[in-house]
């Protein structure tokens, strides 16, 4: 693609001329294909015996499941902790789901009431196939879900897409966003291409996998490589519902791909004291994004995490609960 424009390498007009020519690339090549008739005909499969066990491990930690309808959505969410505590957000990223969040969930609950949802198109919450799943869309969302459990202004934490998400969500209704986490987020031009960003380019998307055999590709980006047992363990058990969410995955992705630039535009409008937080070996979103985001978002700070992936809250959830603490602790006016 020919950039019409070559800025100073670092500038602003640089990271929007590289987040555009990445948009641009994605829609020129055959991952912005869709099949419309597929698409329409997709139905979610029954819970399986896997995912019927993380509801029973979330019982056990305290979270109850509800639901509320937003914008033609039923969106599924657990709720547990401390009732009288601030509330804390916890966005999932792409391909994934609430469960992301269940190791950590327990550290957090003493001091904190929890919101995690499924995002809207994702897990247990509904998907449309009409519906826009831009950033900025579900941003929107997300602002209804908090306001229909009418809690108080909340530490927002989003995973990967979900800080996008969380980034809009803290730029648009800054009422709602006391304090924001962007824990290896998307939205912020990266100086060295990952390995996801690779393959995107050559027509590939790792975090949607077709065939039952690409699977384990998907936990080798997303874990580090001292948690590959695990890695192995999830994708025996997560491979056959990966597969059957690929047409709805390649869709969503589409909507995530090309809202990127609307993220990084609205970074300056964010008032919230921000943590960027990075393990420093993602190898889905450079760690070279998290400085990005200390550039343009005015009250941002980067913590990074060593030997640790684009999940520190699966791969290190005791450090990750600790840092998520003392944020709160030292940036807001409320205690814990």
């Amino acid at each position: 693609m020919n950039v019409p424009v070559t800025p100073t390498p670092g500038t602003d007009a640089s990271a929007e001329v590289a987040i555009a020519t990445l948009e641009a690339r994605f829609m020129a090549g055959p991952l912005a294909t869709i099949d419309e008739d597929v698409l329409q005909r997709w139905q979610p499969k029954p819970m399986g015996w896997f995912l019927r066990l993380q509801q029973l491990l979330a019982q056990r930690a305290g979270l109850r499941s509800l639901y509320c309808e937003v914008d033609g959505h039923r969106i599924n969410y657990w709720t547990g902790g401390n009732v009288d505590g601030p509330t804390m957000l916890l966005l999932h990223g792409f391909g994934a789901s609430r469960e992301n969040w269940l190791t950590i969930a327990p550290l957090l609950a003493k001091q904190f009431h929890l919101l995690i949802p499924d995002l809207p198109g994702f897990g247990r919450s509904s998907f449309c196939a009409d519906a826009d799943y831009s950033l900025a869309a579900q941003a929107s969302r997300v602002a209804q879900l908090l306001r229909h459990c009418d809690r108080g202004p909340a530490l927002v934490v989003g995973s990967s897409m979900g800080g996008a998400i969380s980034a809009q969500l803290a730029a648009r209704y800054p009422g709602r966003v006391a304090a924001l986490c962007l824990m290896n987020a998307a939205g912020a031009p990266a100086e060295r291409l990952s390995v996801l960003e690779s393959g995107l380019a050559a027509g590939v998307n790792h975090l949607a996998p077709s065939r039952l055999e690409d699977v384990s590709k998907v936990f080798d980006i997303c874990l580090h490589r001292r948690h590959r047992l695990l890695g192995r363990l999830l994708a025996f058990f997560m491979a056959k519902d990966m597969v059957h969410r690929y047409p709805v995955n390649r869709f969503l992705f589409k909507g995530l791909a090309t809202s990127l630039s609307d993220t990084w535009a609205c970074l300056p409008d964010i008032a919230a004291p921000t943590l960027a937080l990075w393990g420093d070996s993602d190898r889905v979103l450079d760690m070279s994004c998290g400085s990005a985001f200390v550039q343009r978002i005015d009250q941002c700070q980067l913590t990074v995490l060593p030997g640790v992936g684009p999940l520190p809250m699966i791969e290190s959830p005791g450090d990750t609960a600790q840092l998520l603490r003392d944020f709160w602790a030292s940036n807001t006016e409320f205690s814990l």
